[in-house]
């Protein structure tokens, strides 16, 4: 049977898969990839990757743009009205490319509101995947920044507020990854507006479960250059650790993840290892004793929880953290705790109480199966692609 030809349009790569907009782009393709002939467009700087994009999609078309452009683009788009980062993300050959060939496609698939700016005027049968409320992690930013970034936060907040609901009136269906980013983006909206589908993102299963041990390495994982990230890591070396230290001397914290900035670098000690770019960050996962995830701005679901929580690691985050894990239980599939003080504590417990991490992380594990794998997903997505 002859597929339909659809356009899925990113706004970046989503090679290499080393970051959360990644994996969500790749589990979209894969999916859609069983109803459809996708044509794929993205832009990029630096090298292009493509990987195995090539058994997902019928095309591929990557246009190229500089870093320096991207910049001037975003500056320019403080003069009007959409979001810094629509202008930021912007490509003037994919926008030829997509007008000039729009016609070809029974469907575009548009993966966050970056690429809405498209086709969001156009008379096509369109989606668009919100990702997550783009808007609440704004938010969340204004608190945490300096003067100078807490205005542009403050300016590219309201923008997208108002963007986001346009793209919800002007396109025809519309999912996200937890129904907290759901709410936030239908706040102040009409009862009887148009519906958001909440898909969130799938899990491998994977058969193994770590075995605790008895040392004291808290582990967190994730992109080091993405700001909530920065926060979660500067604001746990200061103000929790320290008290960690006071009880567990030995206790070692390690900062795993790609491109972290100077900030982040310069928090290494002798108690904190700064490890940049890991090829298996699982590895690093094994030999957790805790996962700490203290998330304190962000939006959508962290990939970092369920990653952990997949192989039976006992995860220690905040309530940021937690937003958007549906049927989760403090206590029972990961610990919840948002104050300094109650975090260091739970962990030092948790640290010295073996049984108690191995019943969390085969809870976690539980979790994950129950939950969140991908044939899961995958029944959920099919339902809002037909529904």
């Amino acid at each position: 049977m002859n597929k339909k030809r659809i356009l899925v349009i990113s706004s970046k790569s989503p090679f290499p898969v080393q970051n959360g907009a990644a994996i969500r782009t790749m589990q979209m393709l894969r999916m859609l990839s069983a109803f459809y002939d996708i044509d794929l467009i993205y832009t990029y700087t630096g090298q292009d990757s493509r990987s195995d994009l090539d058994k997902l999609c019928r095309n591929v078309y990557a246009f190229r743009t500089s870093a320096l452009g991207m910049v001037s683009r975003g500056i320019l788009g403080l003069f009007i009205s959409k979001p810094l980062q629509c202008s930021y993300f912007y490509s003037s050959k994919a926008n030829s490319f997509i007008k000039n060939n729009i016609y070809k496609y029974y469907l575009v698939f548009c993966n966050n509101i970056r690429t809405a700016q498209y086709v969001i005027d156009m008379p096509c049968y369109k989606i668009i995947d919100y990702v997550d409320a783009i808007s609440m992690n704004y938010w969340g930013a204004i608190k945490n920044a300096n003067l100078f970034w807490k205005y542009l936060n403050k300016i590219e907040y309201k923008r997208l507020v108002c963007y986001e609901k346009r793209v919800l009136m002007a396109f025809d269906k519309h999912i996200i990854i937890s129904s907290v980013d759901k709410k936030f983006i239908k706040s102040g909206i009409v009862e009887n507006s148009k519906e958001i589908f909440v898909i969130s993102n799938s899990v491998p299963f994977d058969e193994e479960l770590i075995v605790q041990n008895e040392d004291s390495n808290l582990v967190f994982v994730g992109s080091m250059c993405y700001a909530p990230n920065i926060v979660a890591v500067k604001t746990f070396v200061k103000f929790v650790f320290p008290l960690i230290l006071n009880r567990i001397p030995n206790a070692k914290f390690y900062i795993v993840g790609s491109r972290p900035v100077k900030s982040v670098c310069d928090l290494a000690s002798g108690n904190v290892i700064v490890t940049g770019f890991v090829n298996e960050p699982k590895d690093y996962l094994r030999k957790a004793t805790v996962v700490v995830v203290p998330m304190y701005s962000g939006a959508g679901v962290q990939n970092k929880i369920l990653e952990a929580m997949s192989i039976g690691c006992c995860v220690v985050t905040t309530k940021i953290g937690s937003e958007g894990l549906e049927c989760i239980s403090d206590g029972q599939e990961l610990f919840i705790r948002s104050g300094y003080n109650e975090m260091a504590d739970i962990i030092v417990d948790l640290i010295d109480d073996k049984q108690q991490r191995e019943r969390v992380g085969k809870a976690a594990k539980k979790y994950i199966n129950n939950y969140l794998t991908f044939n899961i997903i995958f029944d959920r997505f099919k339902s809002v692609l037909y529904s």
